[in-house]
């Protein structure tokens, strides 16, 4: 099976539009510092929201009502049938997935236990790929056959060819990591879409979708989704249309029209989530500010300790001089003073 993200990625040409969504995504990650030095409160009240909403938007239908399935969120309510269950399964696997996406490996081990962990409480096992074709894509990606070294055919079932699929989709995923050829944002959109493409599961496969994004745009430092809901990044009928550009096989140009396609989609929520971010943290556009009040609003804006490297990194334009010298009027005016000197010095706003 040949992946979208194979050798054709690297060579693939690319819409300017998405080049300018990229280079505004990147531009929004290396502004993260300041979302993190707002109020712990006000972040902590993001990610509850955020975690709520991308739980009722990927489990809608399931319930009846959304204060219902709320109250299901919260714990208030017990759920009964296996719909609610699946609101409370979701909502643990979407705050695992925020806290410990450092130490999960990009695996097919992985996938496994995360759809594992999608039917935790159900009487159906998880964490099983399917064992026959859904009819669903007619390609040629489950048709090969395999050989062994004496040119003998091995007749694999379903399930284990989907487990090499995704091991080498995993395999692939982390090498182009590591070689850095390609922006990180393509590569995690097109893991994505081959998933989608090959959807390994039974069942969940657009939930598993959503988790994996998660996954790989916290693995790689784009941490919007953590304060944002990108609950509503994918759907049934998303997926139909994508898998559509991609039925007719050993068509260059249409392929690279369906990869086009998705990474403008792909790029384009990714965007809209950073944006909304910025708006709820009330975050206005700096450029047009002074020096001076740059310096002064990231001060206000920081609990506990702060230090001049920190102002160098959130304004590299800002010359020494220029932070030296609003440093010292804050200091002269009472606003900060200084609670550990040296090379590092610490300081704390009065």
């Amino acid at each position: 099976m040949e992946y979208i993200m194979g050798k054709k990625l690297l060579d693939m040409p690319v819409n300017m539009k998405i080049v300018k969504m990229i280079s505004t995504i990147n531009e929004c990650k290396g502004k993260q510092i300041i979302y993190k030095k707002q109020p712990k409160k006000t972040l902590e009240k993001l990610t509850e929201k955020s975690t709520l909403d991308f739980t009722l938007d990927s489990c809608e239908n399931t319930v009846d009502g959304k204060e219902h399935a709320k109250d299901i969120f919260f714990n208030v309510t017990k759920p009964k049938t296996r719909e609610e269950v699946s609101i409370v399964e979701f909502r643990d696997i979407l705050k695992t997935v925020n806290n410990a996406y450092e130490d999960m490996k990009i695996s097919s081990q992985t996938i496994l236990e995360l759809h594992g962990y999608l039917h935790r409480f159900s009487l159906v096992r998880g964490g099983k790929y399917r064992t026959e074709d859904n009819n669903f894509l007619q390609t040629d990606f489950f048709r090969e056959e395999t050989f062994n070294d004496h040119g003998v055919l091995i007749k694999k079932n379903f399930e284990e060819r989907l487990d090499k699929y995704i091991a080498d989709l995993c395999k692939n995923y982390n090498k182009l990591i590591i070689e850095d050829e390609i922006d990180n944002l393509v590569i995690i959109a097109s893991f994505i879409l081959d998933f989608i493409l090959i959807s390994p599961f039974p069942e969940n496969n657009i939930k598993m979708a959503k988790l994996l994004t998660l996954l790989l745009l916290n693995k790689n430092g784009y941490e919007v989704g953590r304060y944002m809901n990108l609950g509503k990044i994918y759907d049934e009928r998303s997926q139909v249309y994508f898998k559509g550009l991609f039925t007719r096989k050993n068509d260059t140009e249409k392929f690279y029209y369906g990869v086009n396609k998705w990474l403008e989609y792909f790029m384009k929520f990714v965007l809209e989530a950073y944006i909304t971010l910025g708006e709820e943290l009330n975050l206005k556009e700096t450029k047009k500010e002074t020096k001076t009040k740059r310096i002064e609003k990231i001060i206000n804006s920081t609990l506990g300790y702060f230090t001049k490297e920190d102002i160098r990194e959130l304004c590299p334009d800002i010359p020494e001089p220029t932070i030296n010298r609003v440093f010292n009027n804050l200091r002269k005016d009472g606003k900060i003073e200084v609670v550990a000197r040296g090379r590092s010095a610490k300081w704390k706003r009065v």
